[in-house]
């Protein structure tokens, strides 16, 4: 019995760490670019002239600031003026997403003075969750040729209403998490 209750538990630690990282981070590139010669990089304006969120800029900036920190961790170097050797550019969505859980259950393990009980609750019912997920997408194009070399793409669960230091702290973690993958191996 107690190695029932251990490898339950143990299930639902592993589930919880899970459901609690919250990032998925993907990315696609091109095999047979050589990843080893670009040093440089700056942002590509988009067909509007723009850099990225032309309806906030406090987001903007922070998507900014991130990727250019990540980068420059990594050893790029940003510059201003001149031809870089790969330019990035940014898109990001927020949808709204609908969940639907059916069933939940539970177990309980317990020890009296007279013997071991237990038992497993296993309750019916439907909640619906309404959830806002965004997506940020994060492309490297090389400078010479225009072609899209790389391109990292994030989703999780974002709250709109977060405050500043959590919007920045997620997006931190959120740029952090996709460029982990940037250069590919």
């Amino acid at each position: 019995m107690k190695l029932i209750v251990r490898y339950v538990l143990c299930v639902f630690i592993i589930i919880a760490l899970q459901a609690c990282s919250g990032i998925t981070v993907s990315q696609d590139y091109d095999q047979s670019f050589r990843f080893s010669g670009l040093k440089t990089f700056t942002w590509k304006l988009n067909a509007n002239n723009e850099y990225g969120l032309k309806d906030n800029d406090l987001v903007d900036s922070r998507i900014r600031k991130a990727v250019e920190d990540g980068l420059s961790a990594k050893g790029y170097n940003y510059i201003d003026s001149g031809k870089p050797d790969f330019y990035i550019s940014y898109h990001m969505t927020v949808e709204q997403k609908i969940s639907n859980s059916n069933v939940s259950g539970g177990i309980a393990v317990g020890r009296g003075s007279y013997g071991s009980y237990g038992g497993i609750g296993i309750g019916t019912g439907s909640t619906v969750r309404a959830y806002d997920q965004g997506t940020l997408l994060v492309d490297v194009t090389e400078a010479a040729s225009g072609q899209l070399v790389w391109r990292g793409v994030s989703t999780q669960i974002v709250s709109e209403h977060s405050s500043a230091e959590k919007t920045t702290e997620m997006v931190n973690a959120t740029v952090a998490k996709m460029l982990e993958q940037f250069p590919p191996e």
